[in-house]
């Protein structure tokens, strides 16, 4: 079933919708600009081929010092891995519980961003992934996995570095998140010391990532390999590049 999805201001003071109505029209947007970009080759910073979803999600790990509104992991993996997770978004303090005008703004930036990357506007845009909420976040997350298992394997597996950054390090929390949305993550660190990355889901329960040996892979407590990261890579889920 094919959905067209109908530009649906937020900005002005007359919303016609309400906040859950215009979440799914937002999520509507994200779900076919997020295609296309996964479709549209770049040249950023004089570097041609760039990967339009590939770009934004590398802008938004690499954004640690808060340059572009993206320092906070959890903003990061709502809007990368778990968008129906609105709860991630909430803080402890804040009562009551309203998370969809904390999404409905934050997705409303990036649908604004990917236009800017696919060089189109939403009016009108017209995606075949069917017409839940469930199937849009699903296609999203397809789309999402697979371009961040091609940027672990260019800026972790491929490079010769030996502690994982920050970045990265966030990286392969959006990775897990897409993989395990029901445990997300919702806390990355490094330890540098122990050359370690630490991803902590919504459970406390942690993942831990080191270079042993020359490979890269999850280790247990007592620092012994786990698995490599490859052969997670390999069989995390989509399993072939959606089209």
């Amino acid at each position: 079933m094919k959905i067209f999805c109908l530009l649906i201001s937020i900005f002005f003071e007359n919303v016609l919708a309400g906040e859950r109505e215009i979440y799914t029209n937002l999520m509507c947007f994200t779900t076919g600009l997020i295609q296309v970009a996964y479709h549209k080759d770049l040249t950023v910073e004089g570097r041609p081929g760039a990967n339009g979803l590939e770009h934004q999600i590398e802008k938004m790990v690499d954004d640690i010092n808060n340059v572009n509104k993206y320092q906070n992991f959890r903003k990061i993996c709502f809007l990368m891995a778990v968008p129906d997770h609105l709860e991630i978004l909430l803080e402890v303090q804040e009562p009551p519980p309203r998370p969809y005008p904390k999404a409905n703004k934050f997705l409303a930036i990036m649908v604004n961003e990917l236009e800017r990357i696919v060089g189109m506007r939403i009016h009108g845009l017209e995606t075949d992934d069917g017409s839940t909420l469930e199937s849009l976040i699903n296609t999203i997350r397809e789309f999402v996995a697979w371009s961040i298992k091609r940027l672990i394997r260019s800026r972790i597996l491929g490079s010769q570095q030996d502690v994982l950054s920050l970045p990265n390090c966030r990286l392969l929390g959006l990775y897990w998140s897409t993989q395990s949305p029901n445990s997300y993550i919702v806390e990355v660190n490094v330890d540098s010391t122990a050359g370690t990355c630490i991803l902590k889901n919504v459970y406390d329960n942690e993942k831990k990532y080191r270079k042993i040996e020359g490979t890269w892979s999850q280790i247990y407590d007592n620092g012994h390999v786990r698995e490599s990261l490859e052969r997670q890579l390999e069989r995390g889920e989509p399993l072939v590049a959606p089209t």
